[in-house]
């Protein structure tokens, strides 16, 4: 079947402007999953040097904004009232806490509510990270399959012949649509999900051991839950709040899962 002298113009046309609108979305959207999960907390981030900075974090896909509790004079009866981190910035951030709610307060349970249920990964839960695990299988071929639509297309069409590239263009509009959801697959920390485990990262050329529940992982960061924040690891600034617990995103780059914890049977 010979396509329309009208849907053969505008359709490589419309390529374009799609591709245009769906890069716009992605960009918009395109977050790292653990530290998205931060986004509007409070937190406190590590440095690699020892440098504490805490506020509120707000999280973009190609930055960090750290809005201050406090503002920070500049002089002139001015104040700094935010600090962003750009890509080299985030290289040196050594960890990200993100202490838990006090004690006795409906946001205290709710965090509770979440660990549990993080502990007992659901029916749900597991059919939501397998169809994720799929996805990540197969997006390859997805991709792929999306510029071998458009290059059957233009061999049947003499117009879309006149379009250089389009093929290769809607291949491109594949790979960023599959962005969105970017994951990397792991076998060992897809079955240590929900389980108390040991993390080891790297500080100043020590080894330190972290124990805490493993939420989620992406490309570049590893989110555990449920970690005792003691009050050596804060700065003096922050002792006298109470912080008990907290939840830490550490870059891939200096950590990694290497134990789950033996726990008892109740």
């Amino acid at each position: 079947m010979e396509l329309s002298p009208t849907v053969l113009i505008w359709a490589p046309i419309g390529l374009l402007f799609l591709s245009a609108i769906v890069g716009i979305v992605i960009e918009r959207h395109r977050k790292d999953g653990c530290l998205k999960a931060f986004d509007g907390d409070f937190v406190l981030i590590k440095m690699k040097d020892g440098q504490f900075i805490w506020g509120g974090l707000r999280v973009f896909p190609t930055c960090l904004e750290l809005v201050y509790d406090t503002p920070q004079p500049m002089g002139l009866g001015r104040h700094k009232a935010s600090y962003v981190f750009y890509d080299k910035k985030i290289a040196e951030i050594d960890r990200i806490y993100r202490p838990a709610p006090l004690v006795g307060s409906d946001a205290r349970k709710n965090w509770e509510d979440e660990i549990a249920d993080l502990r007992c990964c659901g029916l749900f839960d597991r059919i939501g990270r397998s169809l994720r695990n799929l996805y990540g299988m197969l997006k390859d071929a997805f991709s792929q399959s999306v510029g071998l639509l458009v290059g059957v297309v233009k061999q049947r069409s003499e117009a879309m012949k006149q379009v250089g590239g389009s093929d290769k263009h809607a291949t491109e509009l594949g790979q960023s649509l599959l962005k969105v959801l970017p994951h990397a697959y792991e076998p060992v920390f897809e079955a240590y999900r929900g389980s108390l485990v040991v993390l080891e990262s790297v500080s100043k050329g020590e080894l330190h051991e972290t124990v805490g529940v493993l939420d989620d992982y992406t490309v570049g960061n590893i989110l555990i839950r449920s970690v005792a924040l003691s009050e050596e690891a804060l700065p003096p600034a922050l002792v006298d709040r109470s912080f008990d617990l907290c939840d830490v995103v550490f870059p891939r780059s200096v950590a990694i899962v290497r134990h789950r914890v033996a726990e008892a049977e109740s």
